[in-house]
């Protein structure tokens, strides 16, 4: 595929976003290519300058392969300059988001972000917080976390704490649930039917078994044993229990 001028406006359109639905994705490509099928003929009389805007293609169905090429094709251009358009899904029901992101961890590329840097220190003991938390709980009371910013290597008064925990929640790094405890946003790729074996998954549910490391999505179990004879773990074969949560619930 030809890199055009809707390219170009699907990349502009999407610098504003840190991260988008799909559904969202698809109405700006759509739009973007309405736009670039838009042609503006001058019609010179006596009497004024005429504007005529001739729309071709508006509202055309698009199949779902065409987005796939167009991003790819975006992609192609981005990877030049370590960027890329990736897909991925919501942690709490699996619907597909896009983002677009650095695909270079160098230590230049870390000095690109709105925050100091004594604001991520503070982010990394809460990430830090939030992933060892007792129980698998994945997540860390708003009091625990005000704490923590009295422990990094320049410590945060209170106030400033409670003022950068709400831009991190504003800027969407950290969800707030409304038992006032903080969250990390995250998102996870589909792979292998939707099960893993690992502990990636941060709300759902895992085995019976202690030492069995098997985890689901919520909507990733439903999906799951809907199509299973039976409801057992997919690595150990014990009976399946909905109700062993992994995180707040």
């Amino acid at each position: 595929m030809t890199y055009t001028n809707a390219h170009r406006l699907f990349v502009q359109a999407s610098m504003s976003e840190r991260f988008f639905t799909e559904a969202k994705a698809i109405d700006m490509y759509t739009k973007a290519c309405d736009a670039n099928n838009a042609f503006i003929y001058y019609l010179n009389t006596s009497l004024a300058l005429y504007f005529v805007i001739l729309v071709m293609s508006i509202n055309k169905e698009r199949a779902p392969e065409e987005f796939q090429e167009f991003v790819s094709t975006i992609n192609q251009k981005l990877n030049l300059v370590d960027m890329e358009f990736r897909r991925s899904h919501e942690e709490d029901d699996g619907n597909p988001v896009w983002a677009l992101v650095n695909t270079n961890g160098d230590e230049i590329a870390k000095l690109a972000t709105e925050y100091s840097p004594v604001e991520i220190s503070y982010f990394k003991r809460l990430i830090e917080l939030i992933v060892t938390a007792d129980d698998d709980a994945f997540s860390a009371s708003s009091i625990m976390s005000l704490k923590e910013a009295s422990k990094i290597k320049t410590p945060l008064t209170k106030s400033a704490a409670e003022t950068l925990l709400q831009r991190f929640v504003d800027d969407k790094w950290l969800i707030q649930s409304q038992l006032r405890f903080i969250k990390w946003k995250i998102f996870y790729e589909s792979k292998n039917n939707s099960r893993t074996t690992s502990l990636s998954e941060r709300r759902g549910q895992r085995c019976d078994v202690q030492e069995c490391k098997s985890r689901f999505h919520h909507h990733c179990a439903r999906r799951y044993f809907s199509s299973q004879n039976e409801k057992v773990c997919p690595a150990c074969k014990i009976a399946w229990k909905s109700s062993n949560i992994v995180g707040d619930h």
